[in-house]
């Protein structure tokens, strides 16, 4: 069994716990029994293209969802919302105030998986989570969750400056989608991070975004009143690990779309939230 064989299954019964549709409904709506779409969620039988088709259709899922291995519908964040992740036992503490995208933890998965099956399973048992979860990109978490993967890496050992840098620079084309083209038209790096900030609401409503060059390129990040009530809870490495994982995401992105080699730092701003924070952007020397 090939890898996109061996993906399908497992996309398919994300779409489905997605929308918490039952077996029985959406073998119905492809024209086959409940055992053969048991049998296709489990890798035991592919569908035919038409089934695939009908599938894609009555879940609501992009058909090339199977070409890119993660289901990505391209819309905005409904905090909150409740008519995402129906099918799905999230744990309690990270229900309340879903905001983030689990596009957000793509980067984090995608580096993991490369570190051996052992290691990723390990990390869907930490989080309570069952991988097909995160093969959705719309699916909804807290802000705590992020924390406590964040956490994971810590206390695996995956904390270095190396390892941060191999997280970010999985934030290839899957996980910047259709944006990463459009970044490349930006005629400055300034342009560029503005189009970042604007398109935060398709990744997370956590945080808003404001660059400014005022002598000096820079980009804050200005956390929502609803993360107020993790401020007591975090730590100072997770803040140091969240922090360094910004810089070289803005370092990632602007090497990938104008090929430019920068260098990003928090300025010496104080915060009025842990959660806060200010960059600078400068050539790289």
């Amino acid at each position: 069994m090939d890898e996109e064989t061996s993906t399908l299954g497992r996309l398919m019964k994300a779409a489905r716990k997605f929308k918490k549709f039952n077996q029985a409904d959406v073998a119905k709506a492809i024209g086959c029994s409940q055992s053969a779409l048991s049998k296709m969620e489990h890798n035991l039988l592919v569908p035919s293209a038409p089934q695939w088709f009908l599938f894609s259709r009555f879940t609501g899922i992009p058909p090339e969802s199977l070409e890119k291995g993660i289901i990505d519908r391209k819309v905005k964040v409904k905090f909150n919302s409740t008519e995402v992740s129906l099918g799905f036992k999230i744990p309690k503490k990270y229900r309340q105030y879903r905001s983030m995208k689990v596009r957000e933890l793509h980067p984090f998965i995608t580096f993991l998986e490369k570190k051996g099956k052992n290691k990723k399973e390990a990390f869907f048992q930490h989080m309570g989570l069952e991988e097909e979860f995160f093969l959705d990109f719309d699916n909804l978490v807290n802000f705590q969750f992020l924390l406590d993967v964040i956490q994971f890496f810590i206390q695996e050992n995956l904390s270095s400056e190396s390892t941060i840098l191999e997280i970010s620079q999985e934030q290839g084309p899957i996980y910047w989608n259709r944006y990463l083209n459009f970044w490349k038209e930006c005629h400055t790096t300034f342009d560029l991070l503005t189009a970042y900030s604007s398109v935060q609401p398709y990744f997370q409503m956590d945080f808003q975004l404001k660059v400014e060059e005022h002598g000096e390129l820079t980009v804050g990040y200005f956390p929502e009143y609803h993360l107020k009530y993790l401020e007591e809870s975090v730590n100072s490495d997770q803040l140091d690990f969240l922090n360094r994982y910004r810089a070289r995401t803005l370092e990632n992105l602007i090497a990938e779309t104008r090929e430019e080699k920068v260098d990003v730092g928090l300025t010496q701003e104080i915060p009025t939230s842990p959660f806060g924070a200010r960059f600078y952007v400068r050539k790289a020397s």
